[in-house]
């Protein structure tokens, strides 16, 4: 802190000695000078202490010009003033330092103009890669990657207050931490100061929630590890301004999130950069990432590729959502007035406009999708999936489907008079057909329900009270609306020969559903395609070709022949 003070106090400090050497020899002029040098003093500490400002050198340009051409501005129109202001030399020199430091102003001011335009490398920075599938990822039953909304959890903790001893002090954050904990998915919620008093009176934060993330039930269990450094505290407890005092290299771009160690311990995780000596682009090639531990304030700032095994995170949500922006923006660079494959993030995403997404192989990955920023039109581009540890990012294209805004606004008409809302739409692979997953809240963001929608035909959708429910329904969605289930990992297109056991007509949707004697897949038949199929009885023989997903009804019957009306 003393040492930045002293860099953005540099050219208070210069002309103060200038004047001084060149100046009246009076008492009056020394005390004007230590007036305002001791006022801008003053100013400084206050700024870097509470505002803690860029350690960027155009940053520290910008504001020694500014505030150096001001000092000397105030001192020459005092110099000007007096009846003592005979020294010709000394006012050339004073009106040479106001010239000096405005152009270093300038400098800096430039400089900034250059980082804002010249936005490619930070685009060429970013380790991405191009899906050569334009398929979601995919969704298997009886595995549950859907989360629980963020503002669920949230909910249920406010809920979970009064466990907490002097529950009064503390607060609830506005966003949770999603991390893998002890292999399984888990939300972390860290508690925040209820204002200053409350901090004084505390002295320290008892501890933190944490949630089974994929349990619809799930209650918040508060874990009991005091900490006292928090995004809440003040003074020298605050965890940005540790963080900025002992990493003076580094430039911070997210705020810190809580992840805690195998053993519990919280710890606070801040994504870091260095940049340009005259630029303040990011180098995505290397960013670095600080964590602290938020019982005792010892830090240490790791490589990407070298962080420690618990952190999940490196890559913060925030930086993520900046991530994403400049990788849809940016390919052809600033100047791009035509918008040439230019695509828009929906932030649609409960942490910064992205979703955390539990993948099977213990990692976490934020998830986006992109529309077309060129018009009203609710069609995705594609999507992201952005790794939170590595901060590799890989683009899947989408062509005829709807973004997530439209998918929200069409879940949310089934449930209009009720007033819910559908939150977290992630896109994933179903059957075959790109699928959007979102969870139904009502007004307190208690869950209500589940719904799968086919991102590319809005009649089929699916809705239930949990993931698998909704599951089976919009998988019958698609039997009872003709969508073909293929290219699905575990799909087999299988000629099948068979004696009806049971059946059913479903006359509102010109379909026949029956099963074969010794199977308990149901298979269904369009009787548009085989008006035979209205016929069939116990006991017919059947020879027809089927998708087949691990037991499911997922397809249309297709060369469908009933033998027995031979």
């Amino acid at each position: 802190m003393g040492t930045m003070m002293l860099v953005y106090m540099a050219a208070p400090i210069i002309l103060f000695l200038i004047n001084i050497i060149y100046g009246h020899k009076h008492n009056d002029w020394l005390i004007v000078n230590g007036a305002l040098l001791a006022i801008f003093a003053a100013l400084t500490f206050l700024r870097v202490y509470f505002c803690l400002p860029s350690r960027n050198l155009l940053s520290i340009l910008i504001s020694n010009g500014f505030w150096g051409a001001i000092y000397e501005a105030i001192a020459i129109n005092f110099w000007s003033t007096s009846s003592r202001n005979g020294n010709k030399k000394g006012f050339v020199v004073f009106m040479s330092g106001i010239g000096i430091f405005a152009a270093m102003f300038l400098v800096g001011l430039f400089g900034e103009i250059h980082s804002a335009l010249s936005v490619k490398p930070t685009w060429e920075s970013i380790s991405k890669q191009y899906s050569k599938s334009n398929e979601a990822p995919t969704f298997k039953r009886n595995e549950t990657p859907v989360a629980l909304a963020p503002n669920t959890v949230l909910n249920r903790v406010r809920k979970s207050m009064s466990d907490i001893p002097n529950s009064q002090y503390f607060d609830t954050p506005d966003t949770v931490q999603a991390q893998y904990y002890k292999g399984k998915p888990v939300y972390i919620i860290p508690l925040k100061y209820n204002g200053f008093f409350a901090m004084r009176r505390a002295k320290e934060i008892p501890g933190y929630f944490i949630v089974d993330a994929t349990n619809q039930n799930a209650e918040p269990k508060f874990v009991k590890k005091p900490y006292k450094y928090a995004t809440s505290a003040y003074f020298n407890h605050d965890v940005d301004r540790q963080i900025y005092r002992n990493n003076p290299e580094w430039l911070t771009m997210s705020k810190p999130q809580l992840e805690i160690d195998d053993d519990g311990t919280p710890y606070w995780v801040q994504t870091v950069y260095k940049s340009e000596t005259f630029s303040h682009r990011v180098n995505y090639q290397q960013l670095h990432v600080v964590v602290m531990n938020a019982q005792t304030g010892s830090q240490k700032t790791y490589s990407i590729k070298n962080l420690p095994k618990f952190i999940d995170e490196g890559i913060t949500s925030d930086s993520a959502a900046q991530m994403n922006k400049v990788f849809g923006k940016y390919k052809h660079g600033f100047w791009n007035f035509s918008r040439t494959d230019v695509i828009k993030p929906t932030n649609n995403g409960p942490e910064d406009g992205v979703t955390s997404i539990f993948n099977r192989d213990g990692s976490i990955s934020y998830f986006t999708d992109f529309t077309n920023p060129n018009s009203k039109a609710d069609s995705a581009m594609g999507y992201t999936m952005i790794n939170a540890r590595t901060g590799e990012l890989t683009y899947y294209s989408a062509n005829g489907i709807m973004d997530s805004s439209g998918a929200k606004e069409n879940a949310e008409q089934n449930y209009k008079a009720q007033k819910w809302d559908a939150e977290m739409p992630v896109l994933y692979n179903i059957n075959g057909r790109p699928t959007w997953v979102m969870t139904i809240l009502d007004n307190s963001d208690a869950i209500r329900g589940y719904y799968y929608l086919d991102a590319q035909d809005q009649s089929i959708y699916g809705s239930g009270n949990n993931p698998t429910s909704a599951l089976d329904a919009f998988r019958q969605a698609l039997v009872n609306n003709g969508a073909t289930a293929r290219n699905t990992p575990g799909t087999k297109q299988k000629n099948i020969q068979g004696t009806v056991d049971r059946s059913v007509v479903v006359s509102d949707k010109n379909k026949v559903m029956f099963t074969l004697q010794g199977s308990n897949i149901v298979y269904t038949v369009n009787t548009n395609d085989y008006a035979k199929a209205n016929l069939i009885r116990p006991g017919d023989k059947l020879k027809f070709k089927a998708s087949v997903v691990k037991g499911q009804s997922v397809g249309n019957v297709e060369d469908f022949i009933n033998e027995s009306l031979r």
